[in-house]
């Protein structure tokens, strides 16, 4: 145990549960892999032991009551002494899963997917679920501790680590935790990010969503659940992929601008069957703002909305062209580290002034829906087979899943794993139905083969 046990939380994971706390959800992420084979419980328990000592966030809870007057003006991550043991759980299942949205299906219907409240557990937990012939692996992350490129990363370096100790490269035990990594990412207010032209476009580009609110995605026939998560998943095939990135260079499009096209097209089009009410959609578009030489698995992550209203999203060849010039636009004005000046420019307000303003502002800056594009999954590069597929010692990586937060509205993540695309939908079950969750993905898909 270190003799210092507070550490203050950064402004990123401050304000991402101040989210949680005004939109009454848990901001808890899922990265699922599912392998061919058997996994070691030992060389896991290991690995967990080595993983989060390098990432000492992952053995804290958040507090507000700690022995400083600063517990007035900020949150604190406490540390506890805990092992891999205690935030793995075991599990033995006969079911078959393949699929994505079997796998998801089959985590749902058995409680695999808890959310976590990290004002009273760690941030991480991992479950190791065993099968006849596979092995599900589950981690269940913090988006205040860490975002989701970064739990990706974690996975990575947790493959790594597991391989050097499966195959005896190296022995697992205690590493020296990085404490200071605790408090990161460390958000200063950067005068260059806020020059007058800056700071002008930055409070046009956020006060437009107040003027004009979002557009929501209707349903009938949600399952009136509130804060439960309903995930579905799709799974594009290397064929199929192939043709959309035929499709998107045709355009001269980049494939996330030709992502960004076909959502709205696909809103568009989903909300005329339902009503004629018209106005603004907003899609948010994460932006990481991690250095790539930066190893530290945080929450680096910021974001601004494209948007337009339903009369200029016509034909992909036009729509695509505004999309490209209003996100260049967008990061020529960094208006996704402004975001985070505004952050750093809360610290000094007391934490319950904190609080009331975000549970009074937070309804009325909720985007249309958000497109997460997490690029290509690469594992384990130092370990593949013939036919491409990564490996975690002696089993083979099938599939890789990642599952978004559910919030106020609907959350879509693509992530490309051996040339197949998986794409996720999560939001509430009060929202939509399995079924028009189900549809809408079919739809998204279908516009991005037209």
């Amino acid at each position: 145990m270190t003799d210092k046990q507070f550490f203050l939380a950064s402004i990123v994971d401050e304000a991402a549960h101040l989210m949680e706390f005004a939109n009454q959800s848990s901001l808890t992420q899922w990265g699922i892999i599912t392998l061919m084979g058997k996994v070691s419980s030992r060389a896991v328990q290991e690995t967990l032991d080595v993983c989060i000592n390098n990432f000492p966030k992952a053995k804290c809870i958040l507090v507000k009551n700690y022995p400083s007057l600063k517990r007035w003006f900020r949150y604190c991550w406490k540390y506890q002494d805990i092992k891999g043991k205690d935030i793995l759980q075991e599990i033995e299942d006969s079911n078959p899963v393949h699929d994505p949205q079997k796998v998801i299906s089959y985590c749902q219907q058995n409680n695999f997917l808890p959310h976590l409240d990290i004002t009273r557990h760690g941030p991480l937990k991992v479950l190791l679920i065993r099968h006849a012939d596979r092995t599900t692996l589950v981690f269940i992350s913090h988006h205040a501790a860490v975002d989701g490129l970064g739990g990706f990363l974690s996975i990575k370096n947790f493959i790594r680590v597991y391989e050097d100790i499966f195959y005896h490269k190296k022995k697992g035990g205690d590493s020296h935790p990085d404490f200071e990594a605790i408090s990161k990412p460390e958000v200063k207010f950067r005068s260059d990010h806020f020059s007058p032209r800056h700071f002008y476009f930055f409070l046009k580009h956020a006060s437009l969503i107040l003027r004009e609110p979002a557009v929501r995605i209707h349903a009938q026939g949600g399952e009136g659940i509130e804060g439960k998560l309903l995930a579905v998943a799709r799974e594009i095939a290397p064929q199929q992929l192939k043709v959309i990135r035929i499709l998107a260079k045709d355009q001269q499009a980049s494939l996330n601008d030709y992502l960004l096209a076909a959502m709205f097209q696909t809103i568009r089009k989903w909300n005329q069957q339902w009503d004629e009410e018209s106005g603004r959609i907003y899609i948010n578009v994460p932006v990481s703002l991690r250095s790539r030489s930066d190893p530290i698995m945080g929450n680096f992550i910021s974001g601004f909305n494209i948007s337009f209203r339903p009369e200029l999203i016509g034909e992909k060849g036009k729509l695509l062209k505004l999309i490209k010039k209003e996100r260049l636009s967008l990061m020529k004005n960094n208006v996704a580290a402004g975001s985070l000046n505004m952050a750093a420019l809360l610290k000094p307000l007391p934490l319950k002034l904190k609080v009331l303003l975000s549970k009074r502002s937070s309804h009325t800056q909720h985007p249309t829906l958000t497109l997460s594009n997490l690029g290509i999954a690469s594992p384990n590069l130092s370990h593949r087979d013939k036919e491409g597929f990564h490996y975690m010692g002696s089993a083979r990586i099938c599939c890789t899943i990642p599952i978004n937060f559910v919030a106020p509205w609907p959350q879509v993540d693509v992530l490309i794993y051996h040339n197949t695309m998986v794409i996720t939908l999560s939001l509430f079950r009060s929202q939509f139905s399995l079924g028009a969750a189900e549809r809408f993905l079919d739809y998204f898909i279908s516009k991005l083969t037209e």
